[in-house]
Parts: C-alpha cells; structure tokens; sequence
C-alpha cells in the first residue's frame, strides 16, 4: 500500500501558503504550488527518519489518537496553569523547583520530540536535554511530573505511534535548593 505522507504533506503546505498569503491570484497559486511541491520533496527524508519508512509496517501514524492527544494535551494546561499560579500566590506552599530525569521506550524520534513538546507546554516543566531515550526536565515541583511519572503522557504519545506503552519510568529528583542561607544538616567547613 503505498503511503499518503507525500500528498498530504504537499496538501497542508499548499493551505498553509494560501492561508497565509490570502490571495487567489494565479500568480500566488502558481508560487504556493511550486513552494509546496519542493518542500514536500526536499523533506521526504525527514519524514522518513522521523516517522520510519513506509514499508515498515510497525510506524504508523494514528491521526485518531492524535486528536483525542491534542485534546488531552490542552486540556492539562489550565490545571497546570492553576497549579503553578496557586504556588505562586500562596506564600505558605513554597516552590520546590528541581530536575528530573528518566527514561522512555519510545522508538522513533518523532515521538520523543513530541514528549519533550509536550512536557515544555505544560505550566510548570521545561525539557532541558533529550540524548536517546534519556529526558532531563526541570520542574516547578515534584507533582508537575505528575503525567510523567505514571507514564500518562508516554502512553498517549505510543498509542499514536503504533509503540509499545510505556511502564511507569523510574524518575530520578534532584531538588534545587532555593535560600543558600537555609540551614541544613550538612556540617560547616568539612568538621
């Protein structure tokens, strides 16, 4: 079965021109066409490392579950929001900002981009570094690694993917000590 990557790359990159130029001129379709036709050609390759060949039967690309990604995804940013902003506003919660780091099973690169997307959108966590399957992230605090760390979002992102999902990672937290003048349980000087 031959793939409908091309063409509907070439379709959404044609829209995309047309709705950003706004005009029908022949002149414009012809250009956005063109345009269209050598991005779509240029970036085959791309589609294949990101996404597999196509004669690999185990990449596909699940638009359903995509949708209902995109969905859930939006839907975690207001909580996320709230969070952070109510941690902010109270001054008897104290931030708790560190860096996590953890492990995936996702296979292909497109997914892995799309986790550390996703964990950058959401209020309160910042990827920092992806090498391989390992992700560093700086969070606000432990619990905005909530999704992460019951492997929700891994789950979602294998589903559209076609991947095996995700098991619970083991999450690695390394606090950032806020007031270097806070005592702490450490001696002084090496005593």
């Amino acid at each position: 079965m031959k793939s409908f990557r091309v063409p509907v790359l070439f379709v959404v990159l044609l829209a995309f021109w047309m709705l950003l130029s706004w005009r029908l001129d022949p002149l414009f379709v012809v250009l956005g066409v063109l345009s269209a036709a050598a991005v779509t050609w240029v970036s085959r390759p791309l589609l294949d490392a990101t996404l597999g060949r196509t004669d690999e039967r185990r990449h596909h690309l699940h638009v359903g579950y995509l949708l209902l990604y995109v969905v859930w995804l939006l839907g975690r940013l207001p909580a996320g929001g709230a969070h952070i902003a109510r941690i902010v506003l109270d001054p008897r919660i104290p931030p708790r900002p560190g860096i996590a780091r953890f492990r995936t099973n996702l296979s292909s690169p497109a997914a892995r981009t799309m986790l550390a997307t996703s964990i950058t959108m959401v209020p309160g966590t910042m990827t920092l570094d992806v090498r391989g399957n390992e992700f560093t992230i700086h969070a606000f605090t432990p619990t905005s690694v909530g999704d992460l760390a019951n492997a929700a979002t891994q789950r979602r992102i294998a589903r559209i993917f076609g991947d095996v999902p995700d098991d619970p990672p083991e999450i690695v937290w390394e606090g950032v000590d806020l007031d270097p003048a806070m005592p702490t349980d450490e001696p002084e000087g090496g005593r």
